[in-house]
């Protein structure tokens, strides 16, 4: 963290540090300011380099747990309108993280499956390997169900 000249007792963080602390690309950042999602960063009045505020690095990193879930753009600018409302908007933030939270349930259910297809095919390969031509055949039945399972639940 440095000192920017101008605002010798404010702190603020540079673009590669907001980087580390987040793990959101430099593009991504970039692009959330682009699209208003991110208020416009101050800059640096020499460099022209972009200068974070611990108010900007912290509602960086919301944004980053909030896209490691999956919430849309969309979902993320509602999220920050409703904030600004408090409690007033509970009953929607509470609907907006309720949505989300099935969403990812669902998301973690097609994971799930995905897995168990894999570990079907491990199965399914050391059979093959061990020379178990019966219980490759097993397998392959089970494995095949769940192909049909997976394609369907696109």
């Amino acid at each position: 963290m440095a000192n920017d000249k101008d605002t010798k007792t404010l702190p603020y963080f540079t673009l590669q540090e907001v980087v580390l602390r987040s793990g959101l690309s430099e593009d991504t950042l970039r692009y959330y300011e682009r699209i208003g999602l991110l208020d416009r960063v101050k800059r640096d009045s020499s460099s022209g380099h972009r200068r974070y505020s611990a108010e900007d690095v912290q509602k960086i990193e919301t944004l980053a747990c909030l896209r490691t879930t999956g919430m849309s753009i969309e979902d993320m600018r509602m999220y920050f309108a409703l904030l600004k409302e408090g409690k007033a908007a509970a009953d929607q933030q509470l609907e907006l993280f309720e949505g989300q939270r099935k969403a990812l349930e669902q998301e973690l259910a097609r994971k799930r499956e995905h897995l168990r297809y894999l570990e079907h095919k491990v199965a399914f390969w050391k059979a093959v390997q061990s020379g178990d031509d019966a219980k490759a055949r097993e397998i392959g039945e089970i494995t095949s169900g769940l192909i049909r399972q997976i394609i369907e639940d696109k």
